[in-house]
């Protein structure tokens, strides 16, 4: 999943930024150079200690002269004189040209070097490298919308980390209000004794798979599961969402083809009442072109009053799924479901979505079993796509 977007990301991050050094390798450079400037001291003082004059025959004489000297004071009844080569040390003249070579040196010796930062741009981002950034944004189905307003946020960045730049812009598009649906159906359920979900979508998107998938979640956190099976319009759609219902262990509600869906879902609240369960109601997959099929959802809507509605929509179906939020939001839902994220290598259908509504992901289809049903997680998303 993502690795065309990663890929598109990576390769801007490689380009113009390297990851920032660590602490820890910051402290290891310190140590390499402290060590360095003891070896240089060490090798100086090696260096000229080979030159100068060897020191016992310098320290002997000075400690004769000073024990004629006191000697002398002594007799003439001094009771102490200093004397100046007690205050200064004798120096040869090879060893006062050494100490000033030294003292020189050690001024070029630094006391402290900063080691240098890395993972940095050496240079602003050039319009042709956004202008091709922003094309591999929308090969990975990014909305040419949303890859502008992220090439945006690179513009004239200069000394900035690439990585950071869009880390905090995913971040910041793909942030979402907590949602969780199975406390919220637990209140539902408690408030009036039942709960409707209701689930809309294209033909194909995953719709009836789907609802059995969240059918399963909710079964095991000990809630009672109904389904409708209100899609009476394609062939095979009752037969389908029955065998799910077998396998599942769950009741399903159903009449014959041709049949109203508004009063197949208003039975299956009827029965939901008698268990105290949460009714997962399937309907027709329809195209906005067709009037008949979505005056036949809002009638749904209208006479059941869901209490929830999920928008299903395949991830695989590039920009065209901006047209489906346009279309199902004019009925208006409350939160979203992408399916097949598993077999989506570009990843960037997510990044529409968000920014075409602030209604929240739930979850994203990601396998062909039952608990291939992932939460939704920003952070997580982002992680992958820059990898």
């Amino acid at each position: 999943m993502f690795n065309f977007l990663k890929k598109s990301v990576q390769g801007l991050i490689k380009k113009f930024g390297k990851p920032a050094k660590k602490k820890d390798e910051v402290a290891e450079d310190k140590k390499i150079i402290e060590e360095k400037k003891d070896e240089k001291v060490i090798e100086k003082k090696k260096i000229t200690d080979e030159k100068s004059v060897p020191k016992e025959k310098a320290i002997e004489k000075k400690e004769v002269l000073c024990e004629e000297a006191k000697k002398s004071d002594k007799e003439a009844g001094e009771e102490k004189v200093v004397l100046e080569d007690e205050k200064k040390p004798v120096e040869e003249p090879e060893e006062v040209e050494r100490h000033e070579e030294e003292t020189k040196e050690d001024k070029i010796i630094p006391k402290e070097e900063k080691p240098k930062k890395r993972g940095f741009f050496s240079k602003t981002i050039s319009e042709k490298d956004l202008e091709k950034f922003k094309l591999e944004l929308v090969k990975a189905n990014v909305s040419f919308d949303v890859a502008e307003k992220i090439v945006e946020k690179l513009k004239d960045k200069e000394g900035r980390n690439v990585r950071e730049i869009l880390k905090n812009e995913l971040l910041n598009l793909l942030e979402q209000k907590e949602f969780n649906i199975t406390e919220f159906v637990k209140n539902k359920i408690n408030e009036r004794g039942n709960c409707t979900v209701l689930f809309f979508g294209f033909n194909g998107s995953g719709k009836t798979t789907t609802i059995a998938r969240l059918g399963n979640l909710l079964l095991k956190q000990k809630i009672k599961v109904v389904f409708a099976a209100a899609d009476t319009f394609r062939a095979a759609a009752i037969e389908q969402i029955s065998t799910h219902g077998d396998r599942l262990g769950i009741d399903v509600v159903k009449h014959k083809y041709g049949g109203d869906p508004a009063a197949v879902v208003f039975d299956a609240r009827k029965h939901a009442e008698t268990i105290k369960g949460v009714v997962l109601a399937d309907t027709a997959g329809r195209l906005h072109s067709d009037k008949n099929l979505m005056e036949e959802l809002n009638k749904v809507i209208r006479i059941n009053k869901p209490d929830l509605k999920i928008l299903v929509l395949d991830s695989l179906t590039g920009n065209d799924i901006l047209d489906q939020i346009e279309n199902f939001g004019e009925m208006g839902f409350d939160a979203l479901i992408l399916t097949k994220m598993d077999v989506n290598e570009k990843g960037g259908a997510i990044l529409s979505v968000k920014q075409k509504t602030d209604k929240p992901i739930l979850y994203l289809g990601t396998g062909q079993e039952y608990e291939d049903l992932e939460k939704f997680d920003g952070r997580k998303i982002v992680e992958k796509m820059l990898g």
